[in-house]
């Protein structure tokens, strides 16, 4: 089951940029090849990808490497696009109606049959 989701967030420096999204966290074998081939281009020194945290770092020259093309290339590539998993919201919807429907049966029992035993019974269920 997924996390909720996170809001992609982007930090520059002059010569260093990391990305850190949802889109990045759960496809990290695309992203591995993407940062394969950052990391062979011209003017970038490092690229870390941290697949647990969602993030990859670039650091890079930036006389030869200028960071709106970084910015444009994650953007066509879906990084910066925030995640609304579907599976999270129904998963999420059915949870809180379980919930919902066990505390109207339980109260529903109380008035039915009598207060201790059921809170007792409610105790185990849960």
């Amino acid at each position: 089951m997924f996390e909720a989701a996170m809001t992609p967030y982007l930090h520059q420096t002059q010569n260093r940029i990391r990305v850190r999204s949802d889109y990045i966290q759960r496809n990290p074998k695309q992203v591995a090849r993407v940062v394969s081939q950052l990391g062979r281009q011209d003017g970038v020194h490092e690229v870390t990808h941290r697949i647990y945290a969602g993030s990859v770092a670039i650091c890079f020259d930036s006389r030869k490497v200028a960071v709106d093309q970084l910015i444009e290339k994650f953007e066509q590539l879906g990084w910066l696009s925030s995640a609304k998993d579907r599976d999270y919201i129904d998963s999420t919807i059915r949870r809180g109606a379980k919930t919902l429907l066990k505390g109207l049966a339980i109260g529903a029992l109380k008035r039915a049959v009598g207060g201790p035993i059921v809170t007792a019974m409610s105790v185990l269920v849960r």
